[in-house]
């Protein structure tokens, strides 16, 4: 895979991250149209197998919350813009967080962040973990690398056509679409969880992805109980993950 101009640079640990006390090493992931930041335990030195987790959409934490319970081999990757502001960088526009939020310069730079990872930590191969529209991104990038051991959504927006029309919101004509990749994912593992009480991303986005597989010999779904769209994932992705 090719690699342009990904660099990695520890942020100061002045940094605001989030609400949450993380301690993890705040790591700056540059290539492609958008700059992540990226969160690592610090006593993480190498790892054969990674988990990276990928934030959902809007504000952000859901997926780190889960990296950290995770802990591990565990490292997170924010989306485009989340922790930064328009001032820092100018291409942080309204269209990234509605209708291009899932575009192709969205999933190059996030796959590009995913190398750097790798590279750092010398990790052979990932365990990609994507949040909400985490998940949407980590299907997306899933079907164009063929470095994923298992791929696994939480509350994942596997169809946004199907989730638009359910929210009855504005459609994400800028967004590549996962379903549309369902296909060439029949050969990767991959195991989806959705909350029984989610009622942002309902079951039936989860249904119609599966529905335009041929072949469900890899593929693992579970529904949560009592979980909704943010709590309660931690014991269950724990449990999915062993």
């Amino acid at each position: 895979m090719k690699l342009l101009m990904i660099v990695l640079l520890l942020l100061s640990s002045k940094m605001a991250v989030s609400d949450t006390s993380v301690s993890w090493n705040r790591i700056i992931l540059s290539g492609g149209a958008y700059t992540l930041l990226g969160l690592a335990p610090p006593e993480l030195r190498a790892a054969d197998t990674l988990n990276i987790f990928l934030e959902g959409d809007g504000a952000p934490g859901t997926a780190l919350e889960l990296a950290e319970f995770i802990g591990g081999n565990s490292v997170y990757i924010a989306r485009p813009c989340q922790y930064f502001s328009r001032q820092q960088f100018t291409n942080c526009d309204k269209a990234l967080l509605t209708s291009h939020r899932y575009s192709l310069a969205v999933i190059d730079s996030i796959s590009r962040a995913i190398t750097a990872m790798k590279i750092r930590y010398q990790a052979s191969r990932v365990r990609l973990i994507g949040f909400s529209g985490g998940g949407a991104i980590a299907t997306i990038i899933a079907a164009q690398r063929d470095d994923i051991d298992l791929l696994v959504t939480v509350a994942g927006n596997l169809d946004h056509k199907r989730w638009t029309e359910f929210n009855e919101i504005a459609p994400l004509i800028g967004s590549l679409n996962p379903v549309d990749f369902s296909g060439s994912l029949e050969g990767v593992k991959q195991i989806h969880l959705i909350g029984e009480r989610d009622n942002v991303v309902p079951g039936s986005v989860l249904s119609s992805y599966l529905a335009h597989m041929q072949k469900l010999d890899n593929v693992k779904s579970y529904i949560i109980s009592g979980a909704d769209h943010l709590c309660c994932w931690s014991m269950a992705l724990a449990d999915v993950l062993d």
